[in-house]
């Protein structure tokens, strides 16, 4: 996994959904017109494509200006009859879902699926024109093209005929890249010397800066850069430290030293681009033009168009993911493409297969038929307008202003009226300035409305089978008693120290899961329990009367017993164990500052192991040590944070096939169970939600009988509206991380 996933450990992410609130200007037009609301947000990268922005901030232009067929609920789960709408209970409140499409999966005799996909009839773009088929087919066409370089991964859904469509392409830069460096240019059709000598002259002068520069950027515009933009504070929050002055070449040389390979480097330390993508990029449009490489199928087989507003997608396998990936946008082909060649019965879709250069023409200046339209980019903002033909209705304000901002400017900005909303990182210094605010000294005030959302991810506890265990047996019984030795003492005190460091930004969860996830297990269920709190005979560990000493004695002995169960020698007399030999070692990556939420876990843990004549040795390490630990199998124990995806599907990260370092080498627990692996096969091969969250429990319920994962936390993401200027009582009720601000845009209310 890229280093941008794991910097979720260090630090609390800026969430990727926002807020909203409105403020009236002065003015002398109309009052529809004096409807304003301004939004803080951070950095664009000025990609408002829905083919190619990648960054989350370009992403809510994106969502405000596009549609896609098929709704979600707040759990994530995708509405199959949004056309009508569809009732959905959520925390004890029936809500109505309502989108612009409706998808009915068809199970087939052989294994395939087919999704048959069917759009309201009344789609209008904001320029006027009306919405067809044919705008989502030919938008489908750009995300499988064979040189599509965006984030979007359709093309990997067992669609038939995919593979086909895209081979025999490839674009110029990757083609040359595949050729290699060798003994220099040779004379061929697909590319010149001119254009051979260019690309390896920037990939071997300037891709190593600018894939330095990338992750400064990246920094900077999540607000890992204070107190400056400097490219050493810059590294210093990635993990490398450099001279005051160093340049982002200088970044690139430290990054290189850090390993044994350069390649090993940049899989590693990535802030999203590889090398080879930013010199096709920095080069243009000749090097990402595709070029005939071989034969290719003229279309995708599996994308058929059954209709003026349906289609289907035929896939050759059942994968669960795959209903969150059909619901396809519908983009104006009129706009982004060419309509005079789109003619699908011809298998023309819009464009000049391998050619994306008029799409990427249009990628700072986006159209769609969203709630709002794109009115320009000056200053640091964002201007759109209320899409007067939106499906949902016009929205009641009219003008809307995304504005660049630092996240220390957020709620000072809301208080002076600069801003009407933002999405703060919510720590003790937003808190306090929220509280501060408000007359009432809380989160929701006169002055500032603030509302906390779990975040999709959280935070965890993982230990290393192969390396904790007893005789080499990571799967025997003794060596899960030992893990869960471990576990039972560093679970006792995760309330206590989740409290004091997050305070009522975050809550201890008991199942490795995100609480957002619709597949988490609550409370209520039947067979739910804390982690790690049942004795080696499997009888509770506390009971309801018990202080918090009590607590923590209780799971002291039960931990004795646990290691007893090891194989340990226990002196009754002395109250330590007699032969424990190996040293223990828990990797916190805390940057030397003990700034993180499992230090003191680990800690109190520790001093009580002591006791046993246990040495767990905690080490505050920095990102690069801790990193590259983990990537090579190498911590024992070891603290992180997983974002979340929408499907629950488990085979990244605890499928034994990517466990030992082998496959993707994301099983760094090395959890190797034929039953797990069972389970999670048949958690993707069911359409039958209910059935895959009974089948996701048990599969949990084996990882933490392996001992492997301490659930730890799940914290909040806060966004904060101005009481004054916001009619609070339009902000979306039950918001969560798939049901934002933005979701009830056309209904949200200024005063």
């Amino acid at each position: 996994m890229v280093k941008l996933n794991k910097i979720l450990s260090l630090v609390l992410a800026l969430a990727m959904l926002c807020s909203v609130t409105g403020a009236m200007a002065a003015s002398s037009e109309p009052a529809a017109e004096k409807s304003i609301l301004v939004y803080a947000t951070s950095t664009f990268g000025q990609k408002f494509s829905p083919f190619f922005a990648t960054t989350a901030y370009d992403m809510e232009v994106v969502d405000l200006t596009q549609i896609v067929l098929l709704a979600a609920d707040r759990g994530g789960a995708v509405i199959n009859e949004g056309i009508a709408g569809t009732d959905v209970d959520y925390n004890g409140t029936n809500y109505n879902y309502k989108g612009a499409g409706n998808v009915e999966v068809v199970m087939n005799d052989d294994g395939s699926v087919d999704y048959n996909l069917t759009m309201r009839d009344d789609i209008v773009f904001s320029d006027g024109v009306p919405a067809t088929i044919d705008d989502v087919i030919f938008g489908v066409y750009v995300l499988c093209d064979p040189t599509y370089d965006g984030s979007s991964t359709i093309y990997a859904l067992p669609i038939e005929g995919m593979k086909e469509y895209r081979t025999g392409m490839d674009s110029r830069g990757n083609v040359i890249f595949a050729a290699g460096k060798g003994d220099g240019y040779v004379a061929n059709d697909l590319y010149t010397e001119e254009q051979y000598n260019a690309f390896w002259k920037y990939y071997d002068e300037e891709a190593g800066a600018a894939f330095a520069q990338e992750i400064v950027d990246y920094c900077i515009s999540h607000g890992y850069n204070a107190p400056t933009d400097s490219v050493a504070v810059c590294a210093a929050n990635w993990g490398f430290k450099l001279d005051e002055n160093a340049t982002a070449y200088d970044f690139w040389n430290a990054i290189v030293a850090a390993y044994d390979t350069v390649e090993e480097a940049e899989a590693t330390e990535t802030a999203g681009s590889t090398r080879l993508q930013l010199t096709i990029a920095a080069l243009g449009a000749e090097y990402e033009t595709g070029v005939q490489t071989g034969e290719g199928a003229a279309n995708i087989a599996g994308i058929r168009k059954t209709g003026d507003y349906s289609m289907t997608v035929h896939m050759t396998s059942y994968d669960a993911t795959a209903i969150y990936n059909v619901g396809f946008g519908i983009y104006p082909l009129h706009y982004y493409g060419d309509t005079a060649l789109y003619d699908y019965d011809n298998n023309s879709f819009g464009f000049k297969k391998g050619d994306l250069s008029g799409i990427k023409a249009k990628n700072t200046q986006p159209l769609g038929a969203g709630a709002y339209t794109y009115d320009g980019y000056a200053n640091g903002v964002v201007t759109l307008k209320a899409n007067a033909n939106y499906y949902k209705g016009e929205p009641k304000i009219k003008n809307l202003l995304l504005q660049e901002s630092v996240d220390s400017d957020y709620v000072p900005g809301i208080v002076t009226g600069t801003f009407d909303a933002a999405q703060p990182s919510i720590n003790d210094d937003t808190v306090k300035a929220i509280k501060d605010a408000n007359t009432e000294k809380e989160l929701v005030g006169d002055t500032l409305t603030t509302v906390l959302v779990d975040y999709r991810g959280y935070g965890y506890l993982g230990i290393n089978a192969d390396l904790v265990n007893v005789n080499n047996e990571p799967a025997s019984d003794a060596s899960k008693a030992l893990r869960k030795g471990f576990m039972t003492l560093l679970s006792v005190y995760r309330d206590t120290v989740i409290n004091s460091y997050y305070g009522d930004r975050a809550s201890v969860i008991q199942y490795p899961i995100s609480n957002t996830s619709w597949a988490a297990p609550k409370p209520a269920d039947e067979g739910y329990k804390n982690a790690y709190s049942v004795k080696v005979d499997g009888t509770p560990i506390y009971d309801a009367s018990m202080n918090e000493e009590q607590r923590y004695e209780a799971a002291k002995l039960a931990a004795i017993d646990y290691f007893k169960a090891a194989g340990f020698t226990y002196d009754e007399a002395t109250g330590k164990f007699t032969d424990v030999a190996q040293t223990y070692e828990v990797m916190i990556p805390g940057q030397g500052q003990q700034d993180h939420p499992a230090y003191g876990i680990a800690v109190a843990a520790s001093n009580v192991l002591a006791e046993l004549g246990i040495t767990l040795q905690v080490n505050d390490v920095g990102t690069s040590v801790w990193n590259n630990a983990l990537e090579s199998n190498t911590a024992m124990m070891w603290a992180a944070a997983w974002q979340s995806t929408v499907d629950p599907d488990m085979t990244q990260v605890y499928s034994s096939a990517n466990a030992h370092g082998k496959g993707t080498n994301s099983n760094h627990y090395s959890v190797d169970d034929a039953a797990l692996d069972d389970l999670i096969a048949r958690g993707r091969a069911s359409a039958d939600t209910e059935e895959r969250k009974s089948i996701y429990k048990e599969a949990m319920e084996i990882i933490l009988d392996w001992g492997c994962e301490l659930p730890l936390y799940q914290r909040k993401d806060c966004t904060v509206f101005s009481t004054q200027r916001v009619d609070i009582n339009t902000i979306p009720q039950d918001m969560t991380p798939y049901w934002g601000w933005y979701a009830e845009i056309e209904t949200l209310a200024v005063k």
